[in-house]
């Protein structure tokens, strides 16, 4: 015995009389198809809401002194996307070009600020003047510093 009020399923066959447009989307799309062959699927895309802030964390990744805004942007748009059930290719870009920006930097800061206090320490001991210590040439002033390796 059947419910009058269940609903086809899409392998049912509808009832004789019966007009696609009285059954529910999957049902008629299913019995539209001709008899042997696969229904097809209908593609959709889902739209990610969080697709621009993404392409703006990508874009300020590329720029050098705004690389920490775009990994920080980057990583708050690849996580709401995930949340979502959405990949953001943008954001995930941006998270990479970001951090190999953002250890560039930090690679560049260790090998030069201890050249740099090295030089500075160096000029505090010699005094204020043009000094000549190991080939190099120091030009030592109250307010700057400069190191001249001559060859």
């Amino acid at each position: 015995m059947t419910d009058d009020n269940s609903l086809p399923t899409p392998n049912s066959v509808p009832p004789a009389g019966a007009a696609a447009g009285d059954m529910p989307p999957a049902v008629a799309a299913t019995t539209a198809t001709p008899p042997g062959s696969m229904p097809t699927a209908v593609a959709t895309t889902v739209k990610d809401p969080n697709f621009v802030l993404g392409v703006v964390g990508f874009a300020l990744s590329l720029i050098g002194i705004l690389n920490i805004a775009g990994l920080v942007i980057s990583i708050i748009a690849f996580r709401k996307s995930r949340r979502l059930g959405i990949t953001n290719g943008f954001a995930l870009a941006g998270i990479i070009v970001a951090s190999i920006g953002l250890l560039f930097v930090v690679i560049v800061v260790l090998a030069t600020v201890p050249a740099l206090v090295d030089a500075a320490q160096t000029c505090a001991r010699l005094g204020t003047g043009v000094h000549e210590l190991n080939g190099a040439t120091y030009t030592c002033t109250p307010t700057s510093f400069r190191v001249w390796h001559g060859m």
